[in-house]
């Protein structure tokens, strides 16, 4: 799981974001430094479940990661 983590954090820095499965269902985490209609600035990660929308904000990215870690226990995927 660890070197899953670790390619998930690679890619999102490389690339400002991943995608990846867990337990058969798609994730992306992004990082988001301007959005929304009004060009609102923000330098967030966001963990963004791909089928329902439902996002969750975290300062940093090793925050973001450490919260996958601890919540999330069967990456099988991680796509860039």
């Amino acid at each position: 799981m660890k070197g899953k983590l670790n390619s998930l954090k690679n890619i999102a820095l490389s690339k400002t974001w991943a995608s990846f499965i867990n337990q058969n269902h798609p994730y992306s985490l992004m990082h988001w430094s301007i959005g929304g209609a009004q060009a609102e600035e923000k330098d967030v990660w966001l963990l963004q479940d791909e089928v329902t929308f439902e996002v969750q904000e975290f300062p940093t990215i090793d925050e973001a990661i450490d919260w996958i870690s601890n919540n999330m226990d069967d990456i099988t995927d991680v796509l860039g």
